[in-house]
């Protein structure tokens, strides 16, 4: 599932059951071995239900994933790590190095893609099938994540990463650039515009935010009155205990990916049912990369996080992108988004959740197609006119 602070006790609850899943299988076998090798009357029931358990502990993914997730159309485009594209490391005063791939024509017009939290830049694949043959894409890995390091003191506040953003910029080389967030992206584009205008004014044709919003997302995620009053009490304690305990939570976090009960998270909180077992798989896999303590520090981040003063004087044009299900940025606040941000335009993704934009990727990308086309006008379209405007790979 995609982290934010009020997916965390979902995060460790199925942590725990994951261990006591193990505990629990193991201990029956115990049981039935140690009267076993006494030569007691043994409950052939403890043996039974130990397997059980433990087969269920360490082969449980594949039974949930088949379960929970759809068969690929014929002709589905599958998710996949990016490869291909050209490496840089930008390297920031605290100790922060980013890694920056780019994919498409050197000379074109460049969307520059900052993925969500717990993620990687491996969430833009789809991105790169659909629209790198007219546009120069800039994707890169969150400071911490993918192959990003963190920095040397440990913050990972809404301001860094916008400043994350503006070193990325820079490899542009002056061409006009869309910034494309999705949820913890879409803040950090939006922080961005308020410390950088003047690079805004100066290099940024468009914003496009995917399902992201515009204060701390407790406030405006499923649940938001309960999630406010346990913000104090749970959530920033649990951020705090995850760090400390960082080891602890990554090996629960395997035992979930195992036993698939992290997949079916991922399925109810982030998904709407129309994603493919392959996507949900790949996403499912690529939340045990992330350093819990790091996610959880980008957490404590997000409840510092406001962008309301900002919206009203974004100058350039801004696409917001909505999903009809999304548990973690709820549609209203892209209708805030779209209501407070001058000449916003909205694109709805129906039937979909927080990662509407794989369940419904091609429509996903023809928005972001149409909008960039329009953002930067003939030089889009010169590179349009040597092949197809929108691929469907």
């Amino acid at each position: 599932m995609l982290l934010v602070p009020s997916t965390l006790p979902l995060l460790w609850l199925t942590g725990l059951f994951s261990l006591l899943l193990l505990g629990s299988g193991a201990w029956l076998v115990w049981e039935w071995y140690d009267n076993w090798a006494i030569h007691l009357p043994t409950n052939p029931r403890y043996l039974i239900w130990g397997i059980v358990l433990l087969v269920t502990a360490f082969l449980g993914r594949p039974l949930i994933t088949l379960l929970v997730g759809r068969r690929s159309r014929p002709g589905e485009a599958h998710m996949k790590p990016l490869t291909g594209g050209t490496v840089h490391r930008v390297v920031r005063p605290d100790g922060t190095q980013l890694h920056v791939e780019s994919f498409g024509p050197v000379q074109a017009p460049v969307l520059l893609f900052t993925h969500g939290w717990g993620l990687s830049s491996a969430e833009w694949c789809y991105a790169c099938q659909h629209l790198s043959e007219r546009y120069r894409l800039l994707v890169w890995d969150l400071r911490g994540l993918g192959q990003s390091a963190g920095p040397h003191d440990h913050q990972y506040g809404l301001d860094r990463m916008a400043g994350d953003l503006n070193a990325v910029l820079a490899l542009a080389d002056g061409q006009p650039v869309l910034l494309c967030g999705h949820s913890i992206g879409g803040m950090t584009t939006l922080t961005f515009c308020g410390l950088y205008p003047e690079v805004l004014a100066a290099q940024v044709a468009g914003l496009i935010l995917t399902q992201t919003t515009f204060t701390n997302p407790v406030q405006t995620a499923l649940g938001a009155p309960l999630n406010r009053v346990l913000q104090e009490p749970l959530l920033r304690p649990l951020c705090h205990l995850t760090i400390w305990l960082s080891p602890l939570v990554r090996v629960m976090s395997a035992l979930s990916l195992l036993n698939g009960s992290l997949t079916l998270a991922n399925h109810l909180l982030q998904f709407k049912g129309q994603e493919t077992r392959q996507q949900l798989g790949f996403t499912t896999a690529l939340l045990l990369w992330a350093n819990p303590a790091v996610v959880a520090r980008g957490m404590l981040g997000m409840l510092e996080y406001e962008a309301r003063a900002v919206l009203p004087v974004i100058p350039v044009p801004t696409l917001v992108i909505a999903a009809s299900s999304d548990r973690a940025t709820l549609p209203a606040a892209s209708a805030y988004l779209k209501a407070h941000i001058p000449g916003a335009e909205q694109v709805m993704l129906s039937p979909a959740g927080h990662m509407g934009l794989i369940e419904h990727h091609e429509v996903w990308a023809s928005a972001v197609d149409d909008f960039a086309m329009r953002c930067f006008g003939s030089v889009a379209s010169q590179n349009a006119a040597g092949g197809q405007r929108f691929s469907k790979r």
